[in-house]
């Protein structure tokens, strides 16, 4: 027999697997797919994409709430973003692309495993955090702008030997919409007795960036407790006319950590606990510096602990300025941790 080189044999055998599935049943664009596919990945012409894996507000890996931030996602259009998203099976995931605006830095896109959203909390400190460790930021850099889909976005930056420690985004400026003023009917909806609503104010819409309900409860053991009614809660929306919106609870009762208010965003029946969620902090903090679980009339910082039935505990840090007694700003802050990075081929 005669010799072969290695070259011609792996031309061959490629040849051969070509013939076999042109001749499959419904071969015809299957097989030529599975040929460009696998000729293309030999010459090293499918482009990886890398991200950036972090676990935000909080500095220890393995808590807080996760993400993956793509550094480099140009060529990547909507579609595909949406498609990493739901591969990665995370909330969030964000997209880093030079900006669009004049006065910004970078174009940040944040897409759920729904649909891109113009705005979220962890992902826009993940995505500062994640430019730290790529070099994008540089070290003692006080300040970046993203542009978000709600406009542009500054945050503050605090570093620490080298290392970025802290991010604050400045939020929209918070407003205070309709309340819910049957206590009892929400209390029932989200599983608690009607004395676990704390009377010092009424469940209310607020937002700064994103709108949500925000329920005041009076002790943490309520805020465990709570379970979400989808029925009973879209009952409640309707008697108040409000839309449907996310809940977020919380509770100023202390405990053994040093957080002044202890929260959860409620969700449906067998839905996975965010255990950290920004873009409902700020509205949270906002409302409690509005009618009196912030001390003082001046400028007010909350420390809000999340996610701790989810075991992923999360500190989420909220600054809310307020001038004669108006709420006038709101700040949310958080660190965050690299766990690990990687490449999609998409």
């Amino acid at each position: 027999m005669p010799e072969i080189s290695r070259r011609r044999f792996g031309a061959a055998a490629l040849a051969g697997v070509g013939s076999v599935l042109a001749r499959a049943p419904r071969a015809g664009a299957l097989a030529m797919g599975v040929r460009t596919a696998f000729v293309a990945r030999q010459a090293g012409m499918l482009r990886s994409y890398r991200y950036i894996h972090l676990d935000v507000f909080t500095d220890t890996r393995l808590q807080g709430n996760q993400l993956f931030v793509y550094v480099d996602p140009v060529g990547l259009d909507a579609d595909r973003m949406l498609t990493l998203t739901r591969e990665s099976n995370l909330s969030e995931n964000t997209f880093v692309f030079p900006p669009e605006q004049p006065g910004t830095d970078y174009r940040v896109r944040i897409f759920t495993r729904a649909a891109e959203t113009p705005f979220a909390g962890h992902p826009t400190i993940g995505t500062a955090f994640a430019l730290a460790h790529t070099g994008a930021l540089k070290p003692g850099q006080a300040r970046t702008t993203f542009g978000l889909g709600v406009g542009p976005t500054n945050l503050d930056l605090e570093w620490k030997n080298g290392v970025l420690a802290f991010a604050w985004m400045t939020q929209q400026k918070p407003t205070f919409s309709k309340t819910i003023a049957d206590a009892a009917a929400l209390a029932a909806a989200i599983g608690v007795e009607p004395g676990a609503i704390d009377p010092r104010a009424p469940a209310q819409e607020v937002y700064s960036g994103s709108t949500f309900l925000i329920v005041p409860l009076t002790t943490r053991k309520a805020v465990d407790a709570a379970v979400l009614d989808r029925a009973k809660i879209d009952a409640v929306f309707a008697a108040a006319g409000i839309q449907r919106r996310g809940l977020y609870i919380f509770t100023t009762e202390r405990g053994q950590d040093d957080a002044q208010a202890y929260s959860r965003l409620l969700g449906g029946a067998g839905a996975i606990e965010d255990p950290a969620t920004g873009s409902a902090a700020g509205p949270a903090g906002a409302f409690m510096a509005a009618h009196g679980f912030a001390a003082g009339s001046g400028p007010a910082s909350i420390v809000f602990m999340q996610g701790v039935l989810a075991r992923r505990p999360s500190r989420l840090s909220v600054r809310v300025d307020r001038a004669a007694g108006d709420v006038t700003g709101v700040k949310v802050g958080g660190s965050a941790a690299v766990v690990g990075e990687g490449t999609m081929i998409p």
